[in-house]
């Protein structure tokens, strides 16, 4: 599978650029989640648990 970048890859999250492949989360099964960032989510899970939004913006 092929995947492109575009300038404006952004995390659903936290609203992070991507800007690598690298940057991108990871799903349970290793493989790259284009939705999420890899600060917010790694092997299938979100990693930030109990942290509020305006905590995640600073």
């Amino acid at each position: 599978m092929e995947m492109k970048f575009f300038d404006k890859n952004i995390c659903e999250s936290c609203g992070a650029s991507i800007l690598k492949l690298a940057d991108f989360g990871t799903n349970e099964d290793g493989t790259v989640n284009t939705e999420f960032c890899h600060d917010c989510y790694q092997k299938g899970k979100f990693i930030d648990h109990g942290i509020t939004l305006e905590q995640k913006i600073e």
